[in-house]
């Protein structure tokens, strides 16, 4: 008994069907969740991983905030007003390479 070539098709494509699902799912959940586990027991803090959008809502509602405050006349930090989230981020967990600054 043969097998008819169209069974055989649709097992290819449903086998590269598949394969393409779990490598999407590898890229947008598996690694950055991994990631995200193998950074925090090397002592890095931050944010959780969120799926798709990220931090793109508190970024705008601190932008949002940012702008509502006046700016001080007599601060030359404006930081907090231009970028409050890489403020906020660079104020809670440290900033990004600090001990390569000194070099």
């Amino acid at each position: 008994m043969a097998i008819p070539v169209t069974s055989i098709a649709f097992s290819v494509a449903f086998a590269a069907l598949l394969a393409c699902l779990w490598m999407l799912l590898d890229w947008v959940w598996l690694k950055p969740k991994k990631l995200e586990k193998f950074l925090r027991q090397q002592g890095f803090s931050g944010n959780p991983y969120k799926l798709l959008h990220g931090d793109t809502t508190e970024m705008l509602m601190m932008r949002k905030q940012a702008k509502t405050r006046p700016i001080s006349p007599f601060s030359h930090d404006i930081a907090s007003r231009v970028i409050p989230f890489h403020h906020h981020i660079c104020r809670n967990y440290g900033m990004p390479f600090s001990s390569l600054r000194n070099l």
